[in-house]
């Protein structure tokens, strides 16, 4: 944690210097030809986050509880411009904390991760804090309109087969993207050699079966659109990945492919492949496929999506590079935000949401989902199916325009075939407050 808290103040400290350095006369000069000041932006968020999420393991009643909290992350976010329309900075911080705490504890007390404030491990340790994380702290840099770059601690675009984990912030990558445009088209690479989720401060922080090691993650990603016709291509690798649980290291390989029609004014199209050759994880290919239609009428909203999960050694598949949790994330298209994953192989899954937007600023969803076709002798379930919702309120003008109260909660339920899949059937409850607020 030393270690990464040093490269974040090292970091830090190159971006506030070149903050300065380039713009010297920043304070006293905001002509329309200082770009640095005039296009730049600070924006800070407050967020709380209130779960219970419950399980049927316990032996003497029908569900319990995994997950009781409710915890914080404010924001700060600065963006500058580019000075001399080529380089600038963007730095950016979250505070994280619980304000109460009843989750599930281990022998040593430690309250299980939530993922939304800072753990001290991938499993336990939610809530000990608060503790204040750098997740942005980049150089940019441009030429014309065609070719950006940034480089430092960064998020990638998505643009190819690297994504980004998220919480309320994304995760952090130590590395570069650099992109180029040619013509419509949008070429990008990203390369990075570190990754931290949004709830661990330091890569040491991945211990027990975490504990993956990695030399460095790149990829290229092509994006174009035709007219009502846009594709994404992408391919990537890890180098010299060690799993915690084998002996040998592996090189594993992705590929994607995304591309979405513009029927009319009110239905969309979608194809999503996601592909992972890893000889280590799936002995060969592991891949997820999917099909998308989202129709909107007026106020009201469809999505329909159909997914398909299988690999070589019918392993649960996973659409990143490097298989393991929060080590790094691809680019796939479908969320369906229903706890399951609906990622077992041979499982078809398909979902349905009906959306509705009353125009006042309250918005509501409610969303079906159904799986089969795993090998039940594998994962201990035949099928599992869902169903999930949605009531929200944006606040429609005042200052803090934009801010967002919402309940969200999913029932899922599982076909289980032995007892040692007992508590797969789950309930989730979850409210969220997002206030967000522009400095300037």
């Amino acid at each position: 944690m030393k270690k990464c808290l040093a490269t974040q103040k090292t970091l830090l400290s190159i971006a506030i210097i070149g903050a300065v350095t380039l713009s010297p006369l920043a304070i006293a000069n905001t002509t329309p030809q200082n770009g640095f000041i005039n296009g730049s932006s600070l924006n800070t968020k407050l967020i709380s986050d209130t779960r219970v999420r419950s399980n049927n393991t316990h032996p003497n009643s029908d569900f319990h509880s995994r997950l009781n909290y409710s915890s914080y992350n404010a924001i700060v976010d600065f963006n500058s411009g580019y000075y001399n329309q080529f380089i600038g900075v963007d730095v950016a911080g979250y505070l994280a904390g619980d304000i109460y705490n009843n989750s599930l504890q281990n022998d040593n007390d430690e309250y299980l991760s939530n993922e939304i404030s800072l753990s001290n491990n991938q499993d336990w340790g939610a809530g000990d804090g608060p503790h204040f994380k750098l997740y942005t702290a980049a150089v940019k840099f441009q030429y014309h309109d065609i070719f950006k770059g940034k480089v430092g601690l960064i998020q990638s675009t998505g643009n190819g087969t690297v994504g980004n984990v998220w919480s309320f912030v994304p995760g952090t990558y130590r590395g570069l993207e650099v992109n180029a445009y040619i013509g419509s088209g949008k070429l990008t690479y990203f390369w990075a050699d570190k990754y931290t989720a949004p709830w661990l401060l330091s890569e040491d922080d991945y211990i027990g079966w975490a504990n993956t090691k990695w030399n460095y993650l790149h990829s290229i990603g092509y994006a174009n659109q035709f007219g009502n016709f846009s594709y994404n291509l992408g391919i990537g690798q890890a180098m010299d990945v060690h799993y915690s649980d084998s002996n040998r290291s592996v090189n594993p390989i992705s590929y994607k492919f995304y591309t979405q029609y513009i029927v009319n004014s009110q239905i969309i199209l979608a194809a999503d492949f996601y592909g992972v050759k890893d000889k280590v994880k799936y002995n060969g290919l592991g891949y997820m496929s999917g099909l998308s239609l989202n129709i909107n009428q007026g106020r009201w909203g469809w999505l329909s999506q159909l997914r398909y999960a299988n690999s070589h050694n019918d392993i649960e598949i996973v659409p990143r590079t490097i298989y393991t949790y929060a080590m790094n994330n691809g680019s796939w298209s479908q969320f369906w935000d229903a706890l399951s994953d609906w990622n077992q192989s041979g499982e078809t899954s398909l979902y349905n949401r009906l959306s509705f937007n009353a125009g006042n600023g309250w918005n509501y969803y409610m969303g079906v989902g159904y799986g089969s076709g795993m090998d039940q002798t594998k994962v201990g379930y035949s099928s599992e199916a869902a169903v999930n919702g949605t009531i929200g309120y944006t606040l429609q003008q005042s200052t803090l325009k934009g801010s967002v109260v919402q309940l969200h909660t999913t029932w899922l339920t599982r076909d289980e075939v032995k007892s040692a899949t007992v508590g797969k059937d789950e309930t989730d409850v979850r409210l969220q407050v997002i206030i967000p607020y522009t400095v300037f």
